[in-house]
C-alpha cells in the first residue's frame, strides 16, 4: 500500500533543517495567521536542534526495527498513563475493513534510540480511525469540501526533552500533511485532562463531547 504521494528519496531531497522549538512556536502563531500552501516550507524529515544539546531527527518509520521501537514506545507510555492495550492492535481495523493510510513519525537523538513518535493518518476510501467514534463529525467536515486527516500513538519517553520531541515530531507532521497532502483540518482524540493544553499550545479547538474511545478503553475529546 503506498502510504505518501511523494517517495521517501524525494522527501528526502526536500529537506532542510530547522530549529525545532522555533517551528513549534511557528506552529503556535499559524492559530492567527492564514498561509498559503503554495507558500509553505519545503518538506523536511530531519530537525535539528541548534542549541549545544544533541541532534534531535524525526523521520517517517519505513524499517521494521523502526516501527517496533515505535510500538514498543507507544504500549510502554499508555501502560503508564493506565491504558492497558497493545500498540500492534491499536490501528487494526474490524474484519473485513481496510485499514485507513497512515504515516508513522519516529524521533530519536544522536545515538539512534527512538524517544517519541506521531501517527499521522490520511483520509481515503477506508476513512479515518477517529470516523469510529466521531464519524458524524468528520463526515460533516468533508462534505463541506475539507480535506482531513488525524493524529494518533503520540507518545514520548519519559527521559527525553519533551518539548523538542513534540517540535519535531509535529513540524514534521504539519509539514507531511499541510504541504505534500494539503490537508485542511486535522483531528485528535485527547483525554479530557488534556484538552486545555492542545487548545493552548496548538490552537486546536472541541469538535465534538467526551466520547469513550474504544481502542484504549478510555475517555476522550476531539
Amino acid at each position: 500500500m503506498q502510504l505518501i504521494d511523494v517517495p521517501l528519496e524525494q522527501l528526502s531531497g526536500l529537506c532542510h533543517r530547522f530549529n525545532p522549538t522555533s517551528l513549534f512556536e511557528a506552529l503556535i502563531r499559524a492559530r492567527t495567521v492564514s498561509r498559503s500552501p503554495d507558500s509553505a516550507p519545503a518538506a523536511t524529515h530531519r530537525v535539528q536542534r541548534n542549541s549545544v544539546a544533541r541532534e534531535m531527527n524525526a523521520t517517517i518509520a519505513s524499517s521494521r526495527e523502526e516501527l517496533r521501537a515505535a510500538g514498543d514506545l507507544v504500549t510502554r507510555r499508555y501502560a503508564w498513563r493506565g491504558y492497558m492495550v497493545d500498540a500492534r492492535t491499536l490501528d487494526a481495523p474490524a474484519p473485513g475493513e481496510r485499514k485507513s493510510s497512515a504515516i508513522t513519525l519516529i524521533a530519536s537523538g544522536a545515538d539512534g534510540e527512538a524517544v517519541g513518535t506521531l501517527t499521522l493518518g490520511l483520509d481515503g476510501p477506508a476513512g479515518l480511525l477517529v470516523d469510529g467514534v466521531y464519524g458524524s463529525e468528520l463526515d460533516a467536515a468533508r462534505a463541506a469540501g475539507r480535506r482531513v486527516c488525524e493524529l494518533t500513538r503520540l507518545a514520548v519517553d519519559e527521559r527525553a526533552d519533551s518539548k523538542t520531541v513534540l517540535a519535531a515530531l509535529f513540524g514534521l507532521a504539519f509539514l507531511l500533511g499541510r504541504v505534500l497532502h494539503r490537508a485542511t483540518d486535522v483531528f485528535i482524540e485527547v483525554n479530557p485532562r488534556h484538552v486545555a493544553f492542545y487548545e493552548r499550545a496548538l490552537g486546536f479547538v472541541v469538535a465534538a463531547g467526551q466520547q469513550i474511545c474504544e481502542r484504549v478503553k478510555a475517555p476522550s475529546v476531539l
